[in-house]
């Protein structure tokens, strides 16, 4: 009769689990409690249950068939009724991990005998039965232990009294995400978190700091430059007639430095100072070299003259054509300057120092008279009454030193006086702070004209500091042995020039030929 209750139960959970799978083949409670583990770790894991289907290390819990049946729950076996679980055979038995479980059978028999079932504290353990399984039936073992603490357990719920610790529920640190997940997430943590530590580094904040200073710094300085140069009195260059001079170089840079008596702006006067300034980057060198006023040349159109006529008949141009037919130079630049921007740049140099002898102290006075009359100063005005070494001098003071003729070899120590006070006004500007030079470059560059385009000025303000390191040299034309004295039909003193010496003596300083 129980085996026929047995035969009839077993029926049933088949019928019931093929209706709840929607399957045909025939399930038993392990089964479905198996597919049931499987759906709660694919729940825990956030992955598909299909994943877990060829695990050969999962475990489940078994549960006390008989004590369901009688209590109407389920509680969970002892530790010694787990199991692995595997696949039905073809016979329609789960194959396990080779050890039998007691069978349970002679309990259900004995309780079924009796008519009264078995207290569920004081189950005794059940005696095995040695009838084989029928062929259409799958044998059923089950242990006759209980766990000590006998509250019931929802189904799929994990007992954690067991020994078997298989089953690891999430922890915290992964949050719920699988293995690669996790992963993933830790990378991105320890990338998060080295950034962290580099943008927190003292050494790169600092670095990025700096780079940042001198970014402004670069910015401000291009505003600066910018803004000077929009100073400068720009003018485009007249018509050239000569500009096929044997000496050039793309090395050297010939800039033509004018210095103007006149008195007017209005008016062309005749050119006091004539200084060729030339820069020769591969040489390192720059060269100061003084024409003198007095030469006889042949003016381009205006025939034979002294060479301080050529800016009066066609300006800055035509004095330039002189220079190249007459000596065989480039020059291509020029920057002129008159009487009163000689004054202002001076002063806002803070004056400059010179040494000066009492002769020329005496000498100075005569031309200062001429200029403090166009300055409407008071006669007598900035006055030296002696000479000395490092005398500090204003514009005033600077202008009527290098104008001065009758002190010395007349003309010759003129122009030499003249690239002393060149020479001393770029000394005194590379000792400037920011704002004194601030207002020095406002001054001099608002002072200036020029034929020189703004994108040459911006090449060549990067380098002035280069140019202000490079060794100075001084020359003058006609040299000691390259001139004679000579007088012209109306009885004017000139000065016969030996052009192929001078030319030679160009060529030798200016490019190291």
């Amino acid at each position: 009769m129980n085996r026929e209750n047995n035969n009839n139960r077993t029926t049933d959970n088949n019928r019931f689990n093929a209706e709840y799978n929607n399957r045909t083949e025939n399930y038993d409670e392990f089964q479905r409690q198996y597919e049931e583990q499987l759906r709660r770790y694919a729940q825990l894991d956030r992955s598909s249950p299909e994943e877990y289907r060829d695990g050969g290390d999962l475990q489940f819990e078994q549960y006390d068939l008989n004590r369901q049946n009688q209590n109407g729950r389920r509680t969970p076996a002892s530790d010694s009724s787990y199991r692995q679980p595997t696949a039905p055979n073809r016979n329609g038995s789960r194959q396990g991990t080779g050890q039998r479980r007691p069978a349970q059978g002679t309990n259900r028999r004995t309780a079924s005998t009796s008519g009264s079932r078995p207290d569920s504290g004081q189950r005794q353990p059940a005696q095995s039965s040695n009838r084989p399984a029928s062929s259409g039936q799958r044998s059923r073992n089950f242990s006759p232990q209980r766990i000590k603490n006998d509250e019931p357990l929802r189904f799929g719920e994990r007992n954690y009294n067991t020994k078997n610790k298989s089953y690891k529920p999430s922890s915290d640190n992964n949050g719920g995400y699988s293995k690669a997940q996790t992963g993933k997430q830790k990378k991105k943590a320890d990338k998060n978190k080295m950034n962290d530590e580099k943008r927190r580094s003292p050494v790169k904040r600092f670095f990025i700091c700096l780079i940042i200073i001198i970014l402004v710094l670069l910015i401000l300085l291009q505003l600066l430059i910018f803004r000077y140069l929009g100073m400068v009195n720009y003018v485009e260059t007249g018509e050239r007639s000569v500009t096929n001079a044997s000496m050039s170089s793309d090395d050297v840079l010939n800039v033509l430095i004018i210095g103007s008596d006149t008195r007017d702006a209005d008016t062309r006067g005749r050119t006091d100072s004539m200084i060729l300034m030339s820069v020769n980057k591969a040489t390192k060198q720059t060269t100061m070299t003084s024409f003198m006023r007095d030469m006889y040349v042949e003016i381009p159109g205006n025939g034979w003259n002294k060479m301080n006529a050529a800016y009066v008949y066609g300006g800055a141009e035509l004095l330039m054509d002189t220079i190249e037919l007459n000596f065989d130079i480039e020059v291509d630049k020029y920057v002129y300057i008159d009487f009163f921007s000689f004054i202002d740049i001076v002063d806002a140099a803070g004056g400059i120092e010179l040494d000066i002898s009492d002769a020329e102290a005496e000498g100075m006075k005569d031309p200062m008279d001429e200029q403090n009359k166009y300055l409407g100063n008071e006669k007598g005005t900035d006055y030296l009454t002696s000479g000395g070494e490092g005398i500090t001098v204003n514009g005033n003071q600077a202008l009527a030193y290098a104008r001065l003729r009758y002190v010395g070899n007349a003309d010759f120590e003129r122009t030499e006086r003249q690239r002393i006070v060149i020479s001393k006004i770029l000394e005194k500007a590379t000792t400037l702070n920011p704002l004194e030079l601030d207002t020095f470059a406002k001054t001099c560059l608002s002072n200036l004209t020029t034929n020189m385009t703004k994108s040459e000025l911006y090449f060549l303000t990067y380098r002035a500091p280069f140019i202000l390191g490079y060794e100075t040299q001084q020359l003058r034309i006609p040299m000691d042995d390259a001139y004679s004295y000579g007088t012209t039909d109306n009885g004017q003193s000139i000065l016969n020039v030996n052009f192929d010496l001078c030319r030679q003596t160009l060529d030798e300083t200016i490019y190291g030929y």
